[in-house]
């Protein structure tokens, strides 16, 4: 326990260096550059968006000087068709696109995965700063990014054909993102943004903000107050608390006053974007090592890449099988998550297309 306690208390330390506000930054510009180039150009095609979005963002790191840390991020694009998944909606068996990117983010220390965090993104464009709702297909793909009813791939998607059953424990498994002129973009989880919908079927950059502050609750933690904000004291009385009761990580992945792997999925910008996503504040938590953690969600990631990784082998495409290689290139640190372990699960693709934009925080050697 004590060498979770350690890679929290460097996480929080890394975040107010120079190196890894450079590197916030750095990812803010590269996403604003790809939405930029999506609006110069004449095709409205979502898939243009995404790539355009993707080759921007490519692949960059930086290394931490004061502090022995480094951060990298790498994207890859997947071309295809759309990877659609079939579920039940309304009464009728329906298929729609599972998302456009999956954001992921890994916490690496003494070269294994301590945290890892993960969120499904559906992109939409608009002409201003408001989204429209009203389509059946824009209902429906919010109903499976917030509710992730089951469903399986379709047959000739990438996603594979078993059925997956996943909770959205945190409401940040699926999120949306909301992309506006000249040249940037908001997200939004799909289960907030559910809410929103249920009073109007057009959404304003306004209302993001204002759901955000009608849903902002002061939590101080108990045990902080208890022990004068000692992460170390917190953290332990937090693992007895969840040793007996395990679903209460379910409302709040840590009791913990911390700046770092938090719930918040709302953004409004780029900027704010990629501070939360560096932070941990984006996304369902998928790994965790001594903590409760989403592992149905974690099984179908491993599942997609599996996928992902035969179609590189199968097409011969270096930088995805690179891609892969980097993603695994660091254990999970507990034994028995079955990382890495190979599946034939209902493989039937033929072409598939999706981005994933994957950060790895490096905290590199500390004292267990």
């Amino acid at each position: 326990m004590r060498d979770v306690v350690n890679c929290i208390k460097k996480y929080v330390e890394i975040t107010n260096d120079d190196k890894f506000k450079h590197h916030w930054k750095l990812l803010s510009h590269k996403l604003i550059a790809g939405v930029q180039n999506s609006y110069k150009k004449p095709e409205n095609h979502i898939v243009k968006i995404i790539e355009s979005i993707i080759n921007s963002v490519g692949t960059f790191k930086t290394q931490g000087k004061s502090l022995k840390f480094s951060i990298k991020t790498n994207s890859i694009f997947i071309h295809g068709n759309k990877s659609y998944v079939e579920f039940s909606y309304d009464g009728n068996n329906t298929k729609r696109e599972l998302g456009d990117i999956i954001f992921i983010l890994s916490i690496v220390c003494n070269s294994k995965k301590y945290f890892e965090k993960m969120t499904i993104n559906q992109v939409k464009k608009s002409k201003d700063v408001s989204w429209s709702f009203s389509s059946r297909s824009a209902k429906e793909q919010v109903y499976l990014l917030s509710r992730f009813p089951t469903f399986k791939g379709a047959k000739n998607s990438l996603i594979p054909s078993n059925e997956y059953s996943l909770p959205n424990y945190l409401g940040c498994l699926g999120s949306h993102g909301l992309l506006y002129f000249p040249g940037d973009f908001a997200l939004i989880s799909s289960k907030k943004l559910e809410v929103l919908l249920s009073k109007k079927s057009t959404i304003s950059l306004y209302d993001l903000f204002k759901l955000e502050m009608e849903t902002i609750q002061t939590i101080m933690c108990p045990f902080c107050l208890l022990f004068d904000y000692d992460i170390e004291e917190c953290f332990y009385f937090f693992h007895k608390l969840i040793h007996y009761l395990p679903g209460y990580y379910r409302y709040s992945p840590f009791v913990c006053n911390l700046p770092i792997l938090g719930n918040n999925c709302i953004a409004f910008n780029s900027y704010d974007f990629s501070n939360k996503y560096l932070l941990g504040h984006i996304g369902e938590l998928v790994y965790a090592k001594n903590i409760p953690y989403n592992s149905s969600a974690l099984r179908f990631l491993q599942v997609l890449l599996n996928a992902i990784k035969r179609k590189a082998e199968n097409d011969r495409l270096e930088n995805i099988l690179n891609f892969i290689g980097s993603f695994y290139s660091n254990e999970y640190a507990n034994s028995d998550d079955g990382s890495g372990r190979e599946e034939n699960e209902g493989f039937n693709y033929e072409r598939g297309s999706i981005g994933i934009i994957h950060t790895i925080v490096d905290l590199e050697e500390f004292n267990k």
